[in-house]
C-alpha cells in the first residue's frame, strides 16, 4: 500500500460514477478496501448535498464532504455544515436581475438552505429538452420573483451558446468578485455557467478538509474529470484526471486513468493503494 496518501478525494460524476451515473460493484468493493487500510476518502463534487448523501452513506464515508463545487463543506457524523460562503448578496441580486432581464434559464441555490432550496423565475426552462434535470439532475421551486435575503451558496444557468457567451462578457465585469466556471454539453446546443463565491472551489474545500486532519498537500490524492476540478488535482500532492475527462484538466494532471467506463477509478486505486492488485 502506498502510506503516503492518507486522504482520496474524489470527483462523483464521471469519476466515481460511470457514464450511466452507476457505481460499479469494482469501484465500490476498490474505495471499500482503501478505506479499510485506514485511508480517508472525501467526495468534493459539484452537486449539493440531497444529492450527494446517499452515496456516503452507501461507502460508509465519514470524512467531511465537499458540495455546492467548495461553497459548502458538510461533516456527515455531526450532521451539520462547518463551512459555507455565499455570493456577495447585492451583486448576486444584480446578477440574478441581469439573468431575469435577459430571459436566461438560471437557479439559484438559496443562502438560508445551505443549498439545499433551488428556485427559478417562473417562464424559464421552458425549452424543448429538460435541462434541469438532464444537466443540473434538479428540480426546482418556481416562483414569480426571486429576491434574495441571504447569500446564495450558487447560481447556475444553462442556455444557447451565443446567448451564454454573450453574458459571460457581462461577467467579467465583475473580476474576481465571483468564480465563474464555464461548462460545455453534448452536440454544442446548451452552455452552462455555475457562479459560486469568489473564494471558493474544490481544491480550496479538500484543502480546508485536509487541514482539519491535520494533512497536508502531499498527503492527499485526487481524482476528477472536469474543470471544475482543476484546483482540487493541482493542489493535491497527486493530481489525477480521468481519460474521459477534459483536455484541459488532463493538461494539468500528473497522472491520467482509465475511463469512466472502464472502472478506471477502481484501477488507479488498486494499482496505487492495494498491494497485489491486478489492472
Amino acid at each position: 500500500m502506498n502510506f503516503q496518501y492518507r486522504l482520496l478525494a474524489l470527483d462523483i460524476d464521471g469519476t466515481l460514477l460511470n457514464s450511466k451515473s452507476e457505481l460499479t460493484p469494482r469501484t465500490k468493493e476498490a474505495i471499500l478496501a482503501v478505506k479499510d487500510r485506514g485511508v480517508k476518502v472525501l467526495l468534493a463534487t459539484g452537486r449539493r448535498l440531497a444529492n450527494t448523501l446517499p452515496l456516503v452513506r452507501t461507502l460508509g464515508l465519514t470524512a467531511c464532504v465537499v458540495v455546492h463545487n467548495g461553497a459548502v463543506i458538510y461533516h456527515p457524523q455531526a450532521r451539520e455544515v462547518i463551512r459555507q460562503r455565499g455570493i456577495d448578496l447585492p451583486l448576486a441580486q444584480e446578477i440574478v436581475d441581469k439573468l431575469g432581464a435577459l430571459g436566461m434559464n438560471y437557479v439559484v441555490y438559496t443562502g438560508e438552505s445551505e443549498g439545499e432550496r433551488v428556485v427559478a423565475p417562473v417562464g424559464s426552462w421552458d425549452e424543448p429538452e429538460d435541462l434541469l434535470i438532464y444537466y443540473l439532475g434538479e428540480s426546482a421551486e418556481f416562483v414569480e420573483k426571486i429576491k434574495l435575503d441571504v447569500p446564495p451558496v450558487r447560481i447556475s444557468l444553462i442556455d444557447r451558446v451565443k446567448k451564454i457567451d454573450s453574458f459571460l462578457e457581462d461577467l467579467a465585469f465583475y473580476g474576481e468578485k465571483i468564480n465563474a466556471m464555464v461548462f460545455g454539453t453534448e452536440r454544442n446546443i446548451w452552455r452552462g455557467i455555475e457562479i459560486i463565491p469568489a473564494d471558493c472551489s474544490k481544491g480550496v474545500g479538500v484543502a480546508d478538509v485536509a487541514r482539519r486532519l491535520g494533512l497536508e498537500a502531499k498527503h492527499v490524492m485526487a481524482v476528477g474529470d472536469n474543470v471544475n476540478d482543476i484546483e482540487m488535482i493541482t493542489w493535491a500532492g497527486l493530481g489525477i484526471a480521468m481519460e474521459n475527462g477534459s483536455r484541459l484538466l488532463k493538461a494539468q494532471a500528473k497522472m491520467i486513468a482509465p475511463g469512466n467506463d472502464e472502472d478506471g477509478l477502481a484501477q488507479i486505486i488498486e494499482e496505487l493503494f492495494l498491494e497485489g492488485a491486478k489492472l
